[in-house]
This record gives C-alpha cells, structure tokens and sequence, in this order.
C-alpha cells in the first residue's frame, strides 16, 4: 500500500513446493502497453519457462476516483471487491488467465485489500458504522478510509468477498496488504472460512506480527526486516553484519519451522525507495540475487526484475510500461538458474525441511561465503561485492567432492583451509550432489500427494487390531460376497494416506455402488463360535475408502475427516470429551469449527491390541495448520493446561496426574533431546519425523515433560 509499513479443479497438483515457490508479482497496468489481464496471460509461457510458480497479481478490482493522487488510481483503493477493474477486462479474461495459468502448472494469487476501501466504496454511505473513522486517513492515504475489523457485519461481507474470487475463479492464495492493520481474529475467521472451499496460500505482508504466520493463520510473511538490512548493506558494505541478517533470517526463533518470502524488490520499494532492483543494488545486484535465491525462503520476482530493468521510482498512482526489450540476457540467464537451482536441490528447501546455514570464514572483507546442507547435499555460496576478482582463503567449508553449477568446475575441499577465486561483483555456487563423483543432480522430492490405490473402488484400513495378518470379508442382501468366502481375502499392499500407512483391499468395480456389511477379522478359518473379527460398518462402495479398526471394530477415518486420538485408560463412564481450544496472546477461546465446553464426545472408541482404550474426536480440516490446546475431561474431572514460563507456546500436559496422553502406539514418547527448546515431532504410530507433511496429525514434544497436537 504504497509507503504503508508495511465447485472446483483439484489444485494439488501445482502446490508442489508449499515452502519453496519462487513468486512472481506483476502490476498488470505496467505489465503490458495494453495494461491488462490479457498482456498477463500472454507472458504465462515465458514466466513458465523462467521457472515461476506462483503468479502474484497486484489488486484487479474496479478502483475509486475520490482522492486519487496521480493519473491512475492507486489499486490498493478498491470500490468493488466482486469486479473486475473495467480497465484490466472482464470476467472471461480473469477466467481465461487462471485456466492458462493452472494449464501450466503454476498458481495464480490475488492481492487482498482488507484493511480499508476506496473513499467512493458503496460501503462508505450505506455502512459508515463498518469504518473506524471517516474524517481521518490512516497512514495519510489520502483515497482512503479505514474499515473497522471488529464489525461482524463488515467481517461477513469482507469474508464473502474472499470467499467470491476462490469459489467463482478458482485462485489459489491471497497477497494480503497491511495484514497487521486488520485484528489476528478477523484473519483467522477468514481463513476458516474461505479454505473450506479449497486449501490455498496466505501471505501476509508483514513481519511487525510475527504470530500471524507462527500461529498458522498466515503460511508466509514478507521478510520485511531482512530487505532492510539488505539496504543497509548497500549503502554501508559490511560484511559482518550482512552475515549476521543472514543468520538471522535462516534461523530466527520467531519463524522456526515457517517459510517467508524474501525480495530485492517490489511495488513499493520501485516506488518508494528509489526504483527497480537494479537501480537499487547497482553492482551489487548479481551477487545478491545469487543470496536472495539461496540464502532461505521463497524468492520474489518483481515484474521486470528478470530482465535486469534499470529505472527508477514509478508511481502506483502511473502507468511507466516496462520495456520488455531492453533486456539483459546475463541477468535473465541468471534468474532462470536460480529457479532451477531452487526446485531441484534439497539443500535449498527452506520452511520446515530447512537445515540451517553455516557461515564460512573467509580472510577477504568483501566476500561472504556459507553453506547449507540437506538431503545428503551440500551446497557452498561464495559472493564477492567488490569490483575486482578476489581470491579469499575460506575457512569451515564442509569437505567433499563439489562441482560449480554456472560453470562445471569440480573442487575437492578437503582441507583446513580452501581458495576459490570469484569474479568482480560476482558468485560462485558449488554443490556436492552434482559433483562427477556425486552423480546426476538431484531432483527435490514434492511434498507428498497421495496416490490413491489402482483401480476405482477400495477399502484401505488403518490396522490397531495387532491380529498377525488382517482380513476382509463382506456380505451383503442378496449379493455375491464381495471378497470371497469366508474369511475373505487378505490384504493385497499398503497405501499411504494423510501421513499413514493403511493396509488396501482392492474391490472389483462390478460391485460398485453396492451395500455391503465388512467384516474384519485376522484372515485364519477357526471353529465355530472361535472366530476372531469384529464388524466395521456398512459401505456403499463407491470409490476408495478410509478406516482405521481395532478389537472391537468401529469404521472410524474417512477421506474428508480428520481426527485426534487419545488414551482413556481410566474410568470416567461413557462422557469423555475433548476441548480444544487456542491462545492468541492474552486471548483465549474454542477452536473455530468445535463445540465449547466441554467440548465433544468421542465419535467413536477402539481397543487396541494391548488393551488400551482409544477414543477418537473428529476435528475441522479447516484446522489443519494450527497448533491446538487440549483438555480431555468428564465434564468434571480434566487434564489441565500448562504454560512454561517465557515460552510463548502452551502444551498438553497432565498435571493431574490422569493417563490420558495421546496415543502414539509406543508406552512412552520421549524427545531424542533433552533440550526443552527444541520441539520434535511424532507421527501418530510414535516414530519422530523431521519434516511433518501435510494433512496428518502429530504430537509436538519438547524435552520430555510435556506435548500437544499439530494438525499439518
């Protein structure tokens, strides 16, 4: 915001790289000399080809006239939050523009605008009591006034909005402008309710609120902070403190674990501090792109930037085309590099897979050098920001065998101390995956879509039944047994499912859309009256479906639910509920999309093997990213709630003295240290997993005193 401080196709496909996108922002009235949707959608190929991800787009909708401060109007003063800008085109062309985007494997985001309209907005004289105030601008913004986000009405009319470009459109993630300036509740109510229609990415331009984005209600956030310093460098070239930022910013305590989005520039740095990338960085420019890319987090592109645009401050308030053809091929070969860089080395993956950076020593003030290693990689970044050649003795470079990716020279660091020998004003990016003895580049594995099982119909259970083998048998009313005679046909292989292994019994699709009764059973014939099974339900067989089973039975986990299971071995009689609840600050209150206290019953309750008793709560999926408080309880006696002093974070513990933990399949869940700091996490089967995937459960441990639940 100018000189603020700042039913549908599955999407699964593009959200390969949740914490790694490379993003590309482009200000459509600029893009193109005809300034609109269209001139976006015909460059999809190019930025395809440069190696985007996500297509960021800066505010399309109609814009006010009231107050605007240049020839245009500024697009963060929105008069209609449901049209598209007459200027940028119509319905069809935003339709046309997502569908060529999605076709190329790439998302499209839209920039949201939720802490103040345009002065003309139809809200300004039909719903003044919606605004904070309408005799003050906030921060100046002469076209325009501030929303009141503690408006319920105001809230429901904002939200459907969100709601109107995801549902109607098909977008993937919204760009949130001045994301402080709106209250955390109003941000977590619109991200409840809009990714019920479809899971997209929230990032929010911010980094005064570090508890948007460590809360789970925003993915991402700018690295605001770190672009400073980056400034700082420029104008005071010193080394030592572009180190420590650098440090900083890979492992910053506020952001463990969460993904940010890291910039030279964008719309409000071309307009307020001083231009284009270019112009900005000057000779400086290549080696920090180089950092930008590798350092941590997902890089932004600002339209233009790939082709190394020199200019300087443009207006939002203008229309200043960029000239496509004034291009320098080093820096768009650059670019191109990095991306790939980016999406095929595993020592680059940043949010929760990331290992950390090791800054290496050098004996040259003016070369910065360091490493990150992951997944059996390592990759070292030397850049020198001097205007000659230097050659720095580096001290604390991993050893091995390592080959430079922009020119395929091979190094063997071994020792103490290494010399490497770097351009003027230039880079040099080794890796020991691609070294001649590594083999071939590594490829990044995607964060994990489930394969569903082959073929059309299945029933895939999640075994507590400790039985040695499992069996299926199913009947149904006057139709043939659809595994077999008893007992039925024994499990053919395992799929994985939302972070679990589940035992799959195909199905032949000529029984599809039957009623069947399942039985389960541990796949031997006994004698009469001996049989070991227990009935699960009854299924229409209409596709693949999910269940978790125990001794005595119980069809539990389907495709679209989510749960948390929990021990009940004492004797609280049939009311065991579950409260689950989340602290915002000083704010304490029910977990959106569950019921208050005391919360719910069981949806249903298992056996497992070793006779223990688990209970099973069904849960929104809409939580899935949030770090939730539990208190199990009778309605009378309960687990309580601790909070470790100076920890910002609250944990499921029993203070009471109660065995009521959460079921993990092994006696004891103990972290592999005994550093309270460090959090680990375990899977629902009790083995500790460093990257937790999406749409699981696991149990977040810390030392070995206390834990709670995170839903991925």
């Amino acid at each position: 915001m100018g000189s603020a401080p700042a039913a549908l196709a599955d999407s699964s496909q593009w959200n390969h790289r949740a914490d790694n996108r490379v993003i590309y922002e482009v200000f459509p009235r600029i893009f193109s000399p005809q300034g609109n949707l269209k001139g976006v959608e015909a460059q999809i190929p190019r930025l395809k080809e440069l190696g985007v991800d996500v297509i960021w787009l800066m505010p399309i909708y109609e814009l006010g006239n009231e107050g605007k401060w240049g020839a245009y109007s500024s697009p963060y003063a929105v008069k209609n939050y449901k049209k598209v800008n007459p200027d940028y085109g119509t319905d069809a062309d935003m339709h046309s523009l997502v569908n060529t985007a999605h076709a190329a494997g790439m998302e499209v985001w839209l920039d949201w605008v939720a802490n103040h309209t345009a002065l003309d907005h139809p809200w300004v004289s039909q719903h003044p009591e919606w605004y904070w105030s309408l005799t003050n601008h906030p921060h100046g913004w002469n076209d325009v006034w501030q929303l009141e986000s503690s408006n319920s009405e105001m809230r429901a009319a904002m939200i459907d909005a969100l709601k109107y470009w995801v549902s109607e459109f098909d977008i993937d993630g919204y760009r949130c402008d001045y994301a402080s300036g709106p209250s955390t509740d109003f941000w977590r109510q619109a991200r409840n309710e809009v990714n019920k229609i479809k899971d997209i990415a929230w990032l929010a331009e911010d980094d005064s609120k570090p508890e948007l984005v460590s809360s789970g209600i925003f993915d991402y956030n700018y690295a605001w902070g770190f672009h400073d310093r980056l400034l700082d460098f420029k104008d005071n070239g010193n080394i030592e403190t572009l180190r420590n930022a650098c440090k900083d910013l890979n492992e910053g305590n506020a952001y463990r674990g969460r993904s940010r989005m890291v910039y030279l520039s964008n719309h409000d740095v071309n307009q307020d501090k001083g231009g284009t990338a270019a112009n900005l960085f000057g000779d400086k420019l290549k080696p920090l792109t180089v950092l930008q890319f590798t350092v941590y987090g997902m890089p932004l592109i600002y339209n233009g930037q790939e082709i190394g645009l020199n200019r300087g401050a443009v207006s939002l308030a203008a229309k200043q085309d960029i000239n496509w053809n004034a291009k320098d091929e080093s820096v768009t070969a650059l670019i191109k590099k990095l991306c790939e860089l980016k999406h095929s080395h595993p020592a680059l993956r940043t949010g929760s897979a990331n290992a950390g950076l090791n800054n290496i020593q050098s004996n040259n003030g003016n070369v910065y050098a360091y490493s990150r290693t992951s997944g059996g990689e390592t990759l070292l970044v030397v850049l020198n920001f001097s205007g000659s050649q230097a050659t720095p003795s580096l001290t604390g470079i991993p050893t091995g065998k390592y080959k430079e990716v922009f020119t395929d020279e091979q190094r063997d660091f071994t020792s103490a101390a290494t010399q490497v020998s770097v351009p003027a004003n230039g880079y040099r990016v080794y890796s020991t995956a691609n070294s001649a003895q590594g083999g071939d580049d590594p490829v990044v594995t995607p964060d994990p879509v489930d394969p569903q099982p082959s073929g059309s119909l299945s029933i895939n259970v999640l075994d507590f039944t400790g039985w040695n083998s499992l069996g299926l048998y199913g009947w149904g009313t006057n139709l043939p047994e659809v595994f077999g005679s008893w007992p039925g046909q024994t499990y053919d292989g395992n799929v994985t499912y939302k972070g679990h292994t589940y035992k799959s019994f195909p199905v032949s699709d000529s029984y599809s859309g039957s009623d069947y009764n399942i039985i389960a059973n541990d796949g031997q014939t006994h004698e009469s009256g001996q049989e070991v099974q227990c009935d699960v339900d009854l299924l229409t067989l209409t596709g693949h479906h999910y269940m978790m089973v125990g001794t005595n039975g119980g069809a539990v986990l389907d495709a679209n639910k989510t749960y948390i299971l929990l021990t009940d071995d004492y004797s609280w009689g049939s009311d065991r509920y579950l409260y689950t609840w989340i602290k915002d600050g000083d704010s304490e209150y029910t977990a959106p999309g569950t019921p208050g206290w005391p919360g719910q019953a069981a949806a249903a309750t298992l056996t497992t093997s070793d006779g223990r008793n688990v209970s099973a709560y069904e849960i929104p999926e809409s939580l899935a990213g949030s770090e939730l408080q539990l208190i199990f309880n009778d309605n009378s006696n309960q687990n309580s709630v601790t909070h470790s002093a100076g920890d910002p974070l609250e944990y499921f513990a029993t203070s009471t003295g109660i065995n009521a933990g959460v079921y993990t399949g092994v006696s004891d869940l103990v972290a592999e240290s005994s550093d309270e700091s460090l959090t680990v996490y375990y899977n629902l089967q009790g083995y500790p997993v460093d990257n937790p995937s999406p749409g699981a459960i696991y149990i977040a441990v810390r030392g070995n005193k206390s834990s709670k639940v995170l839903i991925r």
